[in-house]
């Protein structure tokens, strides 16, 4: 069975999508209604996963180049 290659690009353009929505949620989070502070911390879960995710791409290619 192969391994599917993910190209680090991936999660650099999802973060930076996302991090341009949080920010701008952010922002706004005073004017928030409970329905979008709940979106505001499902976002910022993600962000958080993509971040762990592109760590842990990063090292695993890392480690195969050496």
């Amino acid at each position: 069975m192969t391994k599917m290659k993910i190209d680090f690009k991936f999660f650099g353009y999802q973060i930076l999508g996302v991090l341009i929505i949080w920010l701008g949620m952010t922002f706004f989070y005073g004017e928030l209604k409970p329905s979008g502070v709940l979106i505001y911390y499902v976002v910022t879960s993600w962000l958080l996963f993509l971040i762990v995710l592109a760590v842990k791409q990063f090292l695993r290619e890392r480690r195969e180049e050496d």
